[in-house]
Parts: C-alpha cells; sequence; structure tokens
C-alpha cells in the first residue's frame, strides 16, 4: 500500500465502520473492521482501490454481485445492497470506461436496474455497453444446480477483470447460509459461491464487502464473526455452525452497512486517480434509496417501506457520502 495515502483512507475506514445502530445491535462491526485491516496489512478500502486501479482498464467487464431475498419477507430484496452495488458500477465506469456487468436473483432485479438507473447509468446489452460510456448490463444469476455452469461462463468467456460481492449470503463451513439473526436461509438466492472460486482459478480479482460476517467472502474474519456475533458460532440451525462466512476472497472490506464500504471504495478510487466523479453526489444517493425501494426493496431491520436503510435513516447515508466527498476533494486539495 501506498504510504501517502494512508490518512485519507484512514478517515475513510473510521467513517464507514462507525457503528451507530440501536443497542444490540453494535460490537460487531469494529472488531470484525479491525481484523480486516490486520490481516490486510492495512485499510481494506485503500487495498480495494489499489488493486481495482492496477486491474482493471478500459473496455473491461468488471463483474457486481448484489441481492437479498428472503421469501415472504423481503420478495424483492433488501436495501443494502443494491445502491451499493450502484456505487461500484459509477466508479468503474467513470474512472476506467470499464463496463460494470451486475448480477442478482431474478426477483431482485427491480431494485437493482432502479438503483443502476437512478445513480446516473443506463442499461444496454454488453455489445453496446463495450462502445458507450455509463452503460450497465444487469444479469439473473443461478439459484441451484446450474450456478457452477453459469460461473464458468463468466469466468472463462467473459473474462472479467474484478468480481466484487456486496451484502450476499455465504456458506459457513457446513455448507450453509444464514441470515444475520442466525436463520438458515437456503431458499431462493443465487449461488454466488461458485464464481469466487472459477475467478480465483483464473486469475480473476475478488473484493468482497459485508457488514456482519454471514456475508459471501467474509472467511477472513470468519473467526472474529464467531467470537463477537451473537449467532457466529452456533445457533438453533440444525446446522449449528453458525453464521460466520468461509470463502475469502482477495480483499474483504468490512463496514456498518455494506453500501457503505462501496461508497469508501468509490472514493479511495477518485483519490487515487485524481477524479472526484468516481463518488456519487448525496443527492445522488437520496434518488438510489428512493428508487430502490418504489421497486420493492425494503429496510433490512424493519421489512416495510421506509425511507431507512440498515436501520439508518435515509439522511444519514446522504450525509455519509457527502462526508465521502469532503474527504476525497480535501485530499485532492480541491475546493469544497
Amino acid at each position: 500500500m501506498d504510504s501517502q495515502y494512508l490518512p485519507v483512507a484512514d478517515a475513510i475506514e473510521s467513517l464507514i465502520t462507525t457503528e451507530i445502530r440501536r443497542p444490540g445491535l453494535r460490537g460487531i462491526v469494529r472488531p470484525l473492521a479491525a481484523t480486516a485491516r490486520e490481516k490486510q496489512g492495512g485499510p481494506p478500502v485503500l487495498l480495494a482501490a489499489e488493486r481495482l486501479v492496477d486491474s482493471v482498464h478500459r473496455g473491461d467487464i468488471v463483474v457486481i454481485a448484489t441481492g437479498f431475498p428472503v421469501p415472504g419477507f423481503m420478495p424483492a430484496g433488501e436495501d443494502d445492497g443494491p445502491p451499493g452495488a450502484a456505487a461500484p458500477a459509477y466508479a468503474v465506469s467513470h474512472a476506467f470506461g470499464a463496463v460494470p456487468l451486475v448480477l442478482a436473483e431474478e426477483q431482485c432485479l427491480a431494485p437493482v436496474r432502479a438503483s443502476l438507473d437512478a445513480i446516473g447509468l443506463l442499461e444496454r446489452p454488453l455489445s453496446v455497453a463495450r462502445e458507450v460510456p455509463s452503460s450497465f448490463v444487469l444479469q439473473s444469476f443461478p439459484d441451484d444446480d446450474r450456478a457452477e455452469a453459469r460461473a464458468d461462463e463468466v469466468a472463462r468467456t467473459l473474462v472479467p477483470k474484478a468480481i466484487v460481492t456486496i451484502e450476499k449470503l455465504g456458506l459457513n463451513a457446513k455448507g450453509v447460509a444464514h441470515r444475520g439473526g442466525g436463520q438458515a436461509q437456503m431458499e431462493g438466492h443465487m449461488r454466488i459461491e461458485a464464481l469466487p472460486g472459477r475467478a480465483r482459478e483464473a486469475g480473476i480479482l475478488t473484493i468482497a464487502i459485508g457488514d456482519a460476517g454471514n456475508e459471501a467472502g467474509m472467511g477472513l474474519v470468519a473467526e472474529a464473526t464467531r467470537q463477537y456475533h451473537k449467532w457466529g458460532a452456533v445457533y438453533q440451525c440444525p446446522c449449528q455452525g453458525g453464521v460466520a462466512a468461509t470463502e475469502a476472497p482477495d480483499v474483504t472490506v468490512v463496514a456498518q452497512v455494506s453500501n457503505w464500504g462501496a461508497y469508501g471504495i468509490a472514493a479511495m478510487l477518485g483519490v487515487l486517480l485524481g477524479n472526484e466523479r468516481t463518488l456519487h453526489e448525496a443527492e445522488a444517493e437520496r434518488r438510489v434509496l428512493e428508487a430502490c425501494q418504489r421497486a420493492g426493496a425494503v429496510d433490512g431491520f424493519g421489512m416495510g417501506p421506509v425511507y431507512y436503510c440498515d436501520d439508518i435513516p435515509g439522511r444519514i447515508h446522504c450525509h455519509i457520502v457527502d462526508i465521502l466527498q469532503l474527504l476525497t476533494r480535501t485530499a485532492l486539495n480541491r475546493a469544497t
């Protein structure tokens, strides 16, 4: 890591890992984030941004996977994830002229599409998106045994330069995915775990973003998840394996809200590249959250269509983006 960027990276990390939820939901993020930092030798947002700069160029494909449906409760998923997927899609488009290929469950496509539209990107076929700026490609990914073949297709045929997973359920040591509250959740979610394995074989950069340790790619902090998460080691689920995911990518980013981890990476890209446009504005954040909810996503705690995300009012998410923008401009010595 380039030490000249450590002050702003530290500030970004401090902001996105601030624990501001109600009592009973605190005490997880900071220990997990500290573990991720220690094991990766510095601020994960800086490592992720540096690896993206090294790996991604104009016309390259960057795969971004999100979506967290819970049948009956959150049929179209939650609003932590789709806005976070829109942020790196926006960032790689403006930073590199790359093509974001976003994957989600079929039932989550509407809020993901709405988030990408609201942030300022336009859906186009892949052949066109390679030629036209500010484009995105959106596709579903299987939730059954077809996932292995689809992962091969994505990794070996499309040859993306990076794969980013955000707020995707991961498998524990028993091969079972769990929600943050400890409940097993195998029905209806895409088998994204097939893709990072193919990516490693093909030498593709993998980045995972999560907020509780149960997400895909949180294996780097599995031990801390077992220690600090209420259901990290065991639960009433018959598997008795706890929620801690075991898959570990090249880079692991932990944040208070998974969306914020994506915003932190986008801000850090702006600092590295001298490009303020890698992170969307606070007003765009408002549009994204509202559009995501209008399309069917809900707050993952209240499970209602209210202007909240992860039990935090929408206006706070806008302020987080505003502060990240200020950090970026200050680091670039730009007028604010």
